[in-house]
């Protein structure tokens, strides 16, 4: 399993990254109003190739993406069973792939000021419960680490807006409150939080326990260079392969 923690304080080149990914996500960055959203659907996209290459040896022009049932992207054709998840929020872009056979998802939440009615729309009636007793500064934190383990979680199981996220965790779902904080490793399934900036909680969850105890953090800047460079070498080295096939 890895985790990679990607910073959106350094600039890369938009323009250049666009013909290395999906002609989907060439539209979709098309319609983004602000640079900050392009940039992180673009970094997105370069962790899934990144993780595909890795795992399974593709060119980039090899690489396809199809969704789930509910949306959940996933690696088409791929040969071994294999998951990998994607999240986004203010200058970071989280991202996790998983050992094969193993299945994984990944929040990241920006805390921000929380109202009484989203606290009500996120958190069952035992949660809420337990958020009126805390002090304002505790219920933030309450709130954040909740909401990136249900995150986390219906993206593992990839039923995403399927389920109202105050069921999560509550007696009319899989998961009881009692589990939801007293344990990171369930019968099934396991939470762990990597801390890569006090104003952001990051959450993954796996059936695989054998989480990395640090997540690897880097810049966007850096990324795409990497990305870049191993993208215009899978081409050379395809263009001298038609060369030699070409030559009497």
């Amino acid at each position: 399993m890895l985790i990679v923690a990607v910073s959106l304080g350094t600039a890369f080149s938009v323009s250049e990254l666009l013909p290395y990914v999906s002609p989907e996500r060439r539209m979709r960055s098309s319609r983004l109003k602000r640079e900050d959203d392009v940039h992180r659907s673009l970094v997105g996209e370069m962790l899934a190739r990144m993780f595909a290459m890795g795992i399974e040896g593709l060119r980039n022009d090899e690489i396809r993406f199809e969704q789930g049932v509910f949306g959940k992207p996933r690696l088409s054709g791929i040969r071994e069973p294999w998951d990998y998840n994607i999240s986004h929020s203010g200058k970071w872009v989280a991202g996790i792939v998983s050992r094969k056979g193993q299945r994984v998802g990944i929040d990241i939440q920006k805390m921000v000021a929380v109202d009484l009615l989203q606290a009500r729309y996120s958190l069952s009636a035992e949660e809420m419960e337990h958020y009126h007793t805390l002090q304002p500064d505790a219920q933030l934190h309450y709130f954040y680490d909740l909401w990136t383990r249900k995150e986390s979680y219906l993206k593992m199981e990839g039923i995403g807006l399927s389920v109202p996220n105050r069921a999560v965790f509550s007696e009319q779902y899989a998961l009881k409150y009692e589990q939801s904080l007293l344990s990171d490793q369930l019968p099934d399934h396991g939470f762990r939080q990597y801390p890569i900036d006090p104003g952001y909680v990051l959450t993954a969850c796996s059936t695989d326990f054998r989480f990395p105890e640090q997540s690897l953090v880097v810049r966007a800047k850096d990324l795409a260079e990497v990305f870049l460079r191993r993208c215009r070498e899978q081409e050379e080295t395809a263009c001298n392969r038609r060369d030699e096939v070409t030559v009497p």
